[in-house]
């Protein structure tokens, strides 16, 4: 699953990408994450709700396709 995880950050866009290093991983602040990124809070708060969105259905499509190979 860990695995699925990080291949699934690997494949977001860029920007969505960082975010998601940068607040999920790092812990930094919403602040401190538009400091880092030169971008206003309501951008990272954005991004970084697409972001996990696009994550969790990426990780359900590979976790179905797991399972869908598992048991037919």
């Amino acid at each position: 699953m860990k695995k699925s995880v990080h291949e699934a950050i690997s494949k977001l866009k860029p920007n969505y990408r960082t975010v998601v290093i940068l607040r999920g991983i790092n812990e930094f602040s919403i602040k401190e994450t538009s400091e880092i990124l030169q971008c206003s809070e309501s951008k990272v708060k954005v991004d970084y709700h697409r972001a996990l969105k696009e994550l969790k259905r990426r990780i359900n499509k590979d976790v179905g396709e797991v399972l869908k190979n598992a048991y037919w």
